[in-house]
């Protein structure tokens, strides 16, 4: 080999300090880059399960939750329910009553006047929010929305302004908030009675558990009559905990929680002064940087010793800080030190492994030649070329014949006798059973020619000490990699030739695809592509309520081909539209045949994404619908969650094009994507779809069953007819008859059939009437 392998290596290192400055320069950039706050938060509820402790029990949430929704008649309440509330809450002996409730619009006269009275008669503190926001979208200015005027003249005003950070949790509370220079403090402020600089953060102790907060239904307290053990002499703090409400928020340990439980854990964060003073990320720094030094330049410790001193101070470091924040002294990040220390210990250890590159690192063990390594490193340094690649046949058989060191001396033989092929002369042992080399540029215009050379060398036997070995190999090349020059050599041991190109793989699988893609074509124009329908049941009513009709293509030659595989090809190549219109009106024909026997039925055809910007396959597709002897009614589209949310305004615009002309939508896959009820609400659609993902596993798996569960009772509150796809079996279509979900569909009803059998099969009322004796 040609390569100078001594200059690549490394000079020995006699600089001890080079660990330290290493690890000094990481651990200062990662505080100048503001990196590692995600490892600090898992750090940080560590310490808060280790020092988890209740709440003091001075505020009490009264919450108006899903039970007080219901009980009460309607939602807004009047303003005299929350009159009432006071009086109650001053006969139960409270000393504070704060409102996380919104009271800066007007009521009734009547009900507005109610409530100031009972304001003014309160001996309880009354403590009303404020809060600041932009004045309008497109002006910077800040306005404060403040109560009704009524109300703020017998109530204390306190901001409940909140700042998710970047990642939207919410870990940090103010003590107050400035708007056109007029300041509030805090509603935890208020409540807690502790000062602070106004703007100052603070973070909430997440070591608090909230579910030790008292709690009193809103509807509880209407209808009690002595309350007083619960409230006399503490706070009462009244906000929405119910789920449709909203007014919720993440927090790193507790995940999603109701805005009134955030305000709440605030205040007995002052209540029980653990807003501690942090130090920052320096101190810790400073500490180990120090120790470090200080043990690096005693040159007495050895660099195992230097290491578990540094091990040792991580475990330290975290002992203090536990230390400090059980005693409510202060904290600090420890974040820094130990990422200084950490780049320590592996610079230390690198260091003592290693002084310098060896040029074994670019030579093969078995054979002294070259190995992958220094073939990558050439064509880093002197650019591409065809990289070739020989895969040697029978090589177990090889490893009986020979010893480490005949096989040595093979593979230094068999490069002896291809480098005259190869650039620099050079051969390259990449594998166990392979060498490579990067083809000579004159045989750059002949490759064929090339391999038949390279075969010709190996034809007869090669010398492995004193044995002589008969070598069989296929070749490989590729102008891109290595590595895909060794899948071509594959290729031709696998398909009996002496070399492959690995490009021409890619070529033909292109050619396929445009082969399948005009062939697609014609199969829509014959009409050879299939429709089937999968019934849909009426879970509460145990009825058919009609189908979803599903593509099929029995290729003649290529037997049955997946829509996931044909579906991509022509949304890529832009021809969905012709597809999605042949199975619309193919549904359209089946539903106005069966509606002879079963009217009312209907049947849900699937809407590419890419479908939902174009103005002109809208048009047309509605007036199909109209055009056909059936209900639009009877017309669901579904549309993934995902394509509503890829450009949400155009989404929105198509939607209500559909919904106008009275044909339904659906949002198919709901729970795959990142979309909420709230995004939802504002799309024209009346009907979800589960995704199958989480019904198939909902009897097995808890979470998957608690969000199926909330799915059905959120989507029901709005409004919403909710469909669960993938039943699977019995256990799992019982639990969703229990949970009130409308419309069932998977495999256990029906796998997908043709026209014909659902006709037979599912339109007789005899079915029925099986399945309700069932």
């Amino acid at each position: 080999m040609k390569t100078d392998f001594s200059s690549i290596r490394a000079i020995a290192f006699n600089l001890a300090f080079l660990p330290w400055i290493l690890a000094l320069a990481a651990g200062l950039a990662l505080v100048s880059a503001d990196f590692g706050n995600d490892v600090e938060e898992r750090l940080s509820n560590l310490r808060a399960n280790v020092l988890e402790k209740p709440a003091s029990g001075q505020v009490v949430i009264v919450e108006i939750d899903a039970i007080s929704l219901q009980q009460l008649d309607r939602w807004p309440w009047p303003r005299a329910y929350y009159a009432k509330a006071v009086d109650k809450l001053n006969e139960a002996g409270a000393t504070q009553i704060a409102f996380d409730i919104d009271f800066s619009s007007r009521s009734t006269e009547t009900d507005d006047q109610i409530l100031a009275d009972a304001f003014e008669k309160s001996d309880a503190t009354i403590i009303l929010p404020t809060f600041r926001q932009r004045g309008s979208t497109d002006r910077g200015e800040f306005v404060e929305s403040l109560p009704n005027t009524l109300f703020r003249q017998n109530a204390f005003l306190a901001s409940v302004n909140v700042f998710p950070d970047s990642r939207g949790q919410l870990n940090e509370y103010s003590y107050g908030t400035t708007t056109a220079n007029t300041t509030r403090p805090s509603l935890a402020s208020m409540v807690a009675q502790a000062r602070g600089n106004i703007g100052q953060k603070f973070a909430i102790d997440q070591s608090i558990d909230p579910n030790t907060i008292p709690r009193l239904s809103f509807a509880e307290l209407m209808g009690s009559t002595d309350l007083s053990p619960k409230l006399r002499g503490k706070t009462a703090l009244i906000g929405a905990t119910a789920i449709e409400l909203g007014d919720r928020y993440s927090t790193s340990r507790f995940g999603v929680v109701p805005g009134v439980v955030i305000q709440a854990m605030a205040s007995e964060t002052l209540i029980q002064r653990t807003n501690l003073h942090d130090l920052g990320k320096f101190p810790a720094l400073i500490f180990s940087a120090i120790l470090m030094l200080a043990c690096t330049a005693s040159r007495r410790i050895s660099s195992p010793g230097l290491i578990g001193i540094a091990f040792s101070a991580i475990i330290a470091l975290v002992a203090l800080l536990l230390l400090i924040e059980y005693l409510s002294f202060f904290t600090f990040s420890n974040v820094p030190a130990f990422f200084f220390l950490t780049v320590f210990m592996l610079s230390q250890k690198l260091l003592t492994t290693t002084t310098a590159l060896k040029t074994s690192q670019y030579v093969s063990e078995i054979s002294g030649l070259p190995n992958e390594a220094a073939l990558l490193k050439i064509l880093a340094t002197k650019g591409s070329g065809y990289i070739a690649t020989a895969r040697l046949a029978d090589f177990r058989e090889l490893l009986v014949l020979t010893s480490r060191e005949s096989r040595s001396v093979l593979f230094q033989n068999i490069a002896s006798r291809l480098n005259f092929l190869a650039r620099d002369e050079c051969i390259y042992h990449v594998d166990s059973d392979m060498v490579a080399w990067i083809v000579r540029h004159e045989y750059t215009d002949d490759i064929p020619g090339h391999f038949d050379t390279a075969t010709a060398l190996l034809q007869a036997p090669v010398m492995a000490g004193d044995t002589k070995i008969k070598i069989d190999a296929t070749f490989g090349i590729s102008g891109d990699s290595l590595d895909k020059s060794k899948i071509a050599s594959e290729k031709a041991l696998a398909n009996g030739t002496k070399w492959s190109w690995h490009d021409s793989e890619f070529d033909h699988a292109i050619g396929q695809k445009h082969n399948l893609l005009m062939e697609l074509d014609q199969a829509i124009e014959d009409g050879n592509l299939g429709v089937v329908y999968q019934p849909k049941w009426d879970l509460l009513a145990n009825r058919l309520d009609g189908a979803e009709a599903l593509v099929r293509w029995d290729h003649p030659d290529r037997g049955t081909i997946s829509p996931a595989i044909f579906i991509p090809l022509l949304e890529k190549a832009g021809r969905i539209d012709g597809l999605t219109f042949h199975v619309l009106q193919r549904a359209l024909d089946d539903l106005t045949k069966w509606g002879e026997r079963r009217p009312g039925l209907t049947c849900s055809v699937n809407i590419s994404a890419k479908l939902l910007g174009d103005k002109a396959f809208v048009h047309r597709a509605i007036v199909m619908v109209e055009e056909a002897d059936v209900d639009n009614v009877q017309i669901v589209f579904e549309v993934t969650e995902t394509a509503t949310l890829a450009d949400p305004e155009r989404s929105a615009l198509a939607l209500k094009l559909i919904q106008n002309a009275g044909i339904r939508v659906s949002i198919d896959d709901y729970g795959t994507g990142q979309s909420t009820m709230s995004y939802l609400q504002r799309l024209p659609v009346s009907e979800i779809k589960l995704d199958q993902s989480f019904v198939k596993t909902m009897t097995t798996d808890s979470a998957n069953r608690v969000m199926v569960k909330s799915t059905i009772k959120m989507a029901h509150a709005l409004g919403y007819k909710i469909v669960a796809e993938g039943i699977e079996d019995q256990p799992c279509l019982e639990l969703l008859t229990r949970y009130g979900c409308d419309i069932g569909q998977g495999w256990h009803i029906s796998k997908p059939v043709t026209p014909e059998v659902f006709e037979t099969d599912w339109l007789d009322s005899a079915f029925e009437e099986a399945r309700l004796s069932a």
